[in-house]
């Protein structure tokens, strides 16, 4: 049902929805593999679509000492997610206001942050506003993760992102090519 729900709102609405099908379950796991889980005190999810790397971080954390909210900008998606993972604190924001929400639960900063977000359709401009925020609201050592597909890796747009996360962040890491994702996908790691 969720691939649905991801071609109706990529059709309507292609600069929200990067997606035509929901992650896989291997896609999230390379996702959160970085984040060290006993240790973590907040984790901010961007855009977290139907919910497949929320579960993963759910399953993971302790409920009673970790904060972990999301900020998903579309209305539908953003329903959807809250259908999915009843027990998960969704926001419909903008990613860019991450430290509204920081502030919100009392901290300075997120130990992670993951991001499901459609980078390719975003201006330069916000790419650099939502990436300007997150490296402000990580501490220091704190952990981004993102995900870029196979096929776009060449493309200008691509090598553009690539640039961009090499100019915010002291150090980035890609994942090996996770081929069980509709399309292929490769996961970035990057440290503040």
């Amino acid at each position: 049902m969720a691939i649905w729900h991801y071609l109706s709102q990529f059709c309507r609405e292609p600069r929200t929805i990067g997606a035509i099908a929901p992650s896989s379950k291997q896609l999230a796991a390379r996702m959160i593999e970085p984040i060290d889980f006993k240790r973590a005190r907040v984790i901010v999810e961007y855009g977290p679509g139907c919910g497949v790397f929320t579960r993963h971080v759910l399953e993971r954390i302790d409920r009673d000492r970790t904060i972990f909210f999301g900020l998903e900008l579309n209305e539908k998606m953003n329903r959807l997610v809250m259908e999915k993972t009843p027990d998960a604190v969704i926001y419909q924001d903008s990613a860019a206001a991450v430290k509204k929400y920081l502030r919100q639960y009392g901290v300075k900063h997120a130990d992670a942050i993951i991001s499901g977000l459609p980078w390719a359709s975003f201006s330069e401009s916000l790419q650099d506003e939502i990436l300007s925020e997150t490296v402000s609201g990580l501490k220091k050592n704190g952990i981004f993760t993102t995900f870029a597909y196979l096929h776009g890796l060449v493309l200008p747009s691509g090598k553009r992102f690539r640039q961009k996360l090499l100019k915010y962040f002291s150090k980035v890491e890609a994942s090996p090519v996770v081929w069980e994702n509709l399309p292929p996908a490769l996961v970035y790691w990057c440290r503040k």
